[in-house]
């Protein structure tokens, strides 16, 4: 289902709800001062309350590029329904990269009986910073599962030899699987907001309650880097339930609520100072 159809499914609970559904059009730009949110063709969206949820997009890091259209990512339904659809049809799979959505996937392919191999790679622990001793934890998590960890750090080459066969190589070895993913993280997708003045890091900053510091504005989910008054810092959340209950924390805040964005400090797992909330990577 493409966006138009995923708009015309919606449309009628929204226009239920007296919601206006807008679709297709991008925001280039926010004036918090003004309350106007800029649009791609010069329209200017005046506002009283805004959410700011824009998700983020796969990270493919340069060295990668020249391969990305070998690999598969996993953000959008669409991504999602092409997975379902392609996996029904091989039996091995290889992930590369590494960060907290891999290791769900992983989980996902395992029950599913497939061959997984894996080529980690230590930049991939978007939002975390790696470190020697992570990376380690991670290979023994892997290998206790069963997953083949590929020996090399870097990729060679990558050859689509037919629509189930991809071989791949490393500088030290080579296999041939069904499919291959790319798992590098997302990249929070506000570049629109560089010039806006809200304070910006590996998200929007916001408090304990998703407001980005400006009455009225707040954020949710993959782009919202959120202050935890407890320990002091920020964390981020990952996954789609994480997502979910910050969007409906931010919509009760904006009108009018005082609910924080409250998360235990067991569910953040931290590295080097970055703190994210993925609780189920502490079952894996």
């Amino acid at each position: 289902m493409g966006e138009d159809a995923l708009c015309d499914a919606s449309f009628k609970d929204c226009e239920t709800l007296g919601i206006k559904l807008r679709c297709g059009q991008e925001a280039v730009g926010l004036d918090p001062e003004k309350k106007e949110l800029i649009l791609d063709h010069k329209e200017i969206l005046r506002f009283d309350g805004l959410v700011i949820a824009v998700g983020g997009r796969p990270r493919i890091p340069e060295n990668y590029l020249a391969f990305r259209g070998c690999m598969l990512t996993l953000k959008t339904l669409e991504d999602a329904r092409t997975w379902k659809a392609k996996l029904s049809r091989v039996e091995s799979v290889l992930l590369i990269g590494g960060d907290l959505t891999s290791f769900a996937m992983t989980s996902a392919l395992l029950q599913m009986k497939k061959r997984i191999s894996f080529l980690l790679d230590e930049r991939a622990l978007w939002p975390l910073r790696s470190d020697p001793f992570l990376q380690d934890e991670i290979r023994r998590r892997l290998a206790e599962k069963g997953v083949h960890l590929l020996h090399g750090k870097k990729l060679r080459n990558m050859i689509q030899v037919s629509e189930r066969r991809f071989h791949v190589q490393t500088e030290k070895e080579s296999v041939e699987v069904g499919l291959v993913g790319a798992f590098f993280g997302l990249v929070p997708d506000i570049h629109f907001l560089a010039s806006s003045g809200l304070t910006i890091d590996r998200g929007i900053m916001v408090d304990e309650y998703l407001n980005a510091g400006v009455e009225g504005i707040f954020a949710a989910g993959d782009c919202a880097q959120v202050y935890h008054p407890e320990i002091r810092d920020y964390w981020v959340s990952v996954g789609h339930d994480n997502a979910l209950a910050l969007g409906r924390i931010a919509a009760a805040n904006l009108l009018g609520g005082r609910l924080p964005a409250t998360v235990s400090k067991e569910s953040l797992h931290t590295v080097q100072g970055v703190r994210v909330n993925s609780s189920w990577w502490m079952d894996y």
